[in-house]
């Protein structure tokens, strides 16, 4: 028969043994889904590229199921959200990033360099989009699967970014992802009408 306090060390291996087993079970079972908030602690503010890379990285592990590498993705300048027929240097910036993103995950992405017709237009309820006539046609035109949109909000110190893949047919919403940057002089820039 073995002695207590020989056996005292491995109780105290199996208890932790067991704790580990019950806390890996209560673990998210949804490892594909995307994260949305941060660790508290210490959290490092992401630049626009990085922040851009990984919004469409969530995109495209969101629209997975519904949209394959090789079909076609139809990028929309992202506009101001105070109004829809406004874009800027920021929001063909952002657009491009994440289309860039796009491209590098196999997806064939159209690159059209037109403003007032690829943009969202108000809908019939508040805080409702359509795609523009304009766009639908030009997507169709272009065999495209899905539109890439987006949208921004400025505030002093921080821009809100939103962006959404959107299948042409139907106008679903297969993949969203907010997220925002720093505003620093430099990027504020990007902002201005006309830039």
């Amino acid at each position: 028969m073995m002695n207590r306090t020989a056996t005292a060390p491995l109780r105290k291996w199996a208890l932790l043994l067991a704790g580990a087993l019950m806390l890996t079970g209560c673990m998210a079972q949804h490892p594909d889904y995307p994260l949305v908030s941060q660790p508290v602690g210490e959290q490092r503010h992401l630049g626009l590229e990085e922040a851009s890379y990984l919004a469409a990285d969530s995109l495209v592990a969101q629209s997975r199921e519904k949209l394959k590498p090789r079909q076609t993705i139809l990028p929309a300048s992202f506009v101001d959200d105070k109004n829809l027929e406004q874009s800027s240097a920021m929001g063909r910036m952002l657009a491009q990033q994440v289309s860039s993103r796009l491209t590098q995950a196999g997806f064939s992405v159209v690159e059209i360099k037109l403003r007032k017709s690829v943009r969202l237009v108000k809908g019939e309820g508040e805080g409702q989009f359509l795609l523009s006539r304009e766009l639908e046609k030009i997507a169709e035109f272009h065999n495209a699967s899905a539109v890439l949109v987006g949208s921004y909000v400025a505030t002093p110190s921080m821009l809100y970014v939103n962006t959404q893949l959107v299948m042409v047919k139907g106008g679903v919403v297969i993949g969203s992802q907010d997220y925002k940057i720093p505003l620093t002089r430099e990027l504020r820039a990007l902002l201005e009408p006309g830039t």
